[in-house]
């Protein structure tokens, strides 16, 4: 009987968390990259450079991703299935050089997530790329107890995608 009182108060402890705390989420990280701002940015801003460095394919061999008519700029898609349903982003902003900003819908969502590439000058060699993702987990009572681990789930993903843009901007351009 004690078991079942200890039980029923942490399903009420884990319902009121989950009916007033916040559903939204934010993660964001940074890496330095000794290299041109021009560079990193087409690594990012074509989505047919992403496979060099997007951590997602990495972490799940089962993604498939299919790339829109646009790859690169404003307006340029893609979708991905995978075990887990998959989903679909596009590009919203593109200020070369400085910023790209995407739409991210993952699975059923009626409401995207926003993730953003802010690219900043440090030295002359040496630059500071900002990714971050912002959105609201979309479920009653437990969004807002996964929008707590979304940083602990996505955050180190975030950080292998900016490790391996360094590395792929690093490395000498091809004539």
């Amino acid at each position: 009987m004690k078991a079942l009182r200890v039980i029923f108060w942490v399903f009420v402890v884990l319902f009121l968390l989950g009916v007033f705390m916040p559903q939204d989420y934010r993660i964001s990280r940074s890496v330095e990259i000794n290299s041109s701002l021009e560079q990193a940015f087409e690594l990012s801003n074509d989505l047919n450079q992403w496979p060099r460095w997007s951590p997602w394919a990495q972490l799940d061999p089962s993604v498939t991703v299919t790339v829109g008519d646009i790859t690169s700029g404003v307006g340029a898609s893609q979708q991905w299935s995978d075990e887990s349903g998959g989903g679909r982003l596009e590009f919203i902003e593109s200020i070369p050089n400085a910023r790209l900003t995407y739409n991210i819908w993952f699975g059923d969502a009626k409401h995207p997530a926003i993730s953003s590439m802010i690219f900043e000058q440090v030295t002359a060699n040496k630059i500071r790329v900002h990714w971050t993702i912002e959105g609201d987990m979309q479920m009653h009572i437990v969004g807002p107890l996964f929008a707590v681990l979304m940083d602990t789930l996505v955050g180190p993903a975030f950080e292998q995608g900016l490790e391996n843009l360094k590395v792929e901007s690093e490395k000498p351009v091809q004539p």
